[in-house]
């Protein structure tokens, strides 16, 4: 009658529990930043002590957890989260190809984008597999040669050679700039980009 704790331990889980309700309600998620105090509760300490301790939960609490939109793992909520916004860009703007400090739908993908480059020996076979099907750009700089060279075939198919100008704009690209490079790197192409250029029918000395 007088309010009596019997378990001080499921007093204070409870106590969390309604903190993080409210923190959902204020915030929209249960995503709590790492020592964040929330209603006089150190909040982001709870949450990560319910993550880490998940196998000694009862079915109970966990079923409240999840009812509320608890996020056990964040490293996977975060990558789902960037692939979400990935598609979403790709069926957007057509590719996958999101350049560094591009904010899209709330979410720094173009530093998403990087980071998966950047560590793809750190994701799974699955990951791996569902950004090849998406048309991930693994190597921004190999696809942008890629649309170089395919632009240059179609502005052979039209004029007849690859003597393109420099300065020329075509197919929305920098075309004169990009022959001029590969002139000028040449010997930093490979074996094969230099045979597929040289098939092309391209003109290495302008005089």
């Amino acid at each position: 009658a007088l309010g009596f704790v019997w378990d001080p331990r499921e007093q204070l889980w409870e106590e969390g529990f309604a903190a993080l309700k409210a923190y959902k309600k204020e915030h929209g998620n249960c995503l709590v930043p790492q020592r964040s105090d929330y209603a006089g509760i150190k909040l982001g300490s709870w949450v990560n002590n319910n993550r880490w301790n998940k196998d000694k939960l009862s079915t109970e609490k966990i079923a409240k957890l999840d009812g509320l939109g608890f996020i056990w793992n964040v490293l996977e909520h975060q990558w789902e989260e960037g692939f979400a916004a990935l598609e979403a860009y790709k069926k957007e703007h057509g590719n996958c190809s999101v350049r560094q400090g591009i904010i899209y739908d709330g979410i720094s993908l173009g530093s998403w984008v990087h980071s998966k480059r950047q560590n793809k020996n750190r994701l799974n076979a699955e990951q791996i597999s569902r950004l090849d099907r998406l048309g991930f750009v693994w190597d921004p700089h190999k696809e942008q040669w890629e649309q170089g060279f395919s632009t240059l075939e179609a502005y052979k198919k039209e004029f007849g050679h690859c003597r393109v100008p420099q300065g020329t704009k075509y197919a929305g690209i920098n075309l004169g700039g990009w022959v001029g490079n590969q002139r000028s790197r040449k010997t930093q192409l490979s074996e094969t980009q230099v045979a597929r250029l040289d098939a092309l029918g391209f003109v290495w000395k302008v005089k």
